[in-house]
């Protein structure tokens, strides 16, 4: 009976010891990782939206086989400017522009109203990373493909396309710890509104657009052009008004978003 029980106990010894061995190599491979995947699914349960990634935004096409109504006068768009820059907005209808201290908002009498912030109150966020040379930004460039985020438009697509749904207790290490930076980034830059986040890319100027015009709500627009500025838009209507505020709008405005002539300022 001894002897059994000394062989049972003896069985037991070496199992456990084999667990722990095991244990132990699991966190020394795959400790980090599944930290970060633990933080993730932690993160998303508090925040869903930090599972939404970008869409690219649908091309609006011109509406076909539509004759316009005649017109005495005829719709046209208009060039705006401020802040040494300078877009074009689809309404006719007459506005004005009221100034404040950190934006400028531009009211349509149509109730159409667009806010533009100060290009030099949005934050250089890559140089600043830069600069301080920090182990998060280390991390941010140690990507397999070798693609550097040279860009705040390329650090902020790298951002808001990460998704706790990437997180894996198997990753690389090097995987994980950038995710880990991406997605408290993202935490940090939130959502400027519901409804959808798209990007979209129009040559000089690309960006990111949250919500959409059709359900009636708020609209932002991020946009970056080739010379790494920044620049936020406020699309809205004035309660009580009927405004129509329509994608190809918005699209308008994107596409035209540039410095003024110099000799025009």
């Amino acid at each position: 009976m001894n002897t059994k029980n000394e062989s049972s106990g003896a069985g037991s010894a070496v199992i456990l010891a084999a667990v722990v061995v095991l244990l132990a190599a699991f966190i020394v491979e795959f400790g980090l990782q599944t930290l970060v995947w633990a933080d993730a699914k932690h993160w998303a349960s508090v925040n869903p939206w930090l599972r939404t990634v970008p869409q690219q935004l649908a091309t609006v096409p011109s509406p076909a086989n539509v004759v316009p109504a005649p017109s005495k006068t005829p719709p046209k768009n208009e060039q705006w400017k401020a802040y040494d820059y300078e877009f074009t907005v689809p309404w006719a209808a007459q506005s004005k522009l009221v100034p404040h201290p950190a934006f400028s908002e531009f009211r349509f009498d149509s109730g159409q109203v667009i806010v533009f912030f100060d290009p030099q109150s949005q934050m250089d966020t890559l140089r600043g990373m830069k600069s301080a040379n920090s182990p998060e930004y280390q991390n941010l460039q140690n990507v397999p493909d070798g693609q550097e985020l040279d860009s705040n438009y390329a650090l902020y697509q790298a951002v808001y396309a990460a998704s706790p749904a990437q997180a894996s207790p198997f990753m690389h290490t090097s995987g994980a710890l950038r995710l880990d930076v991406l997605l408290l980034l993202k935490l940090g830059f939130g959502f400027d509104a519901q409804g959808g986040l798209y990007f979209f890319d129009f040559g000089k100027n690309r960006g990111f657009q949250f919500g959409d015009p059709a359900n009636g709500q708020p609209v932002v627009l991020r946009v970056f052009d080739d010379s790494n500025n920044q620049f936020r838009f406020i699309f809205t209507a004035l309660a009580g008004s009927n405004a129509q505020i329509t994608q190809a709008d918005i699209n308008a405005l994107a596409q035209s978003l540039a410095p003024v002539p110099i000799l025009e300022r």
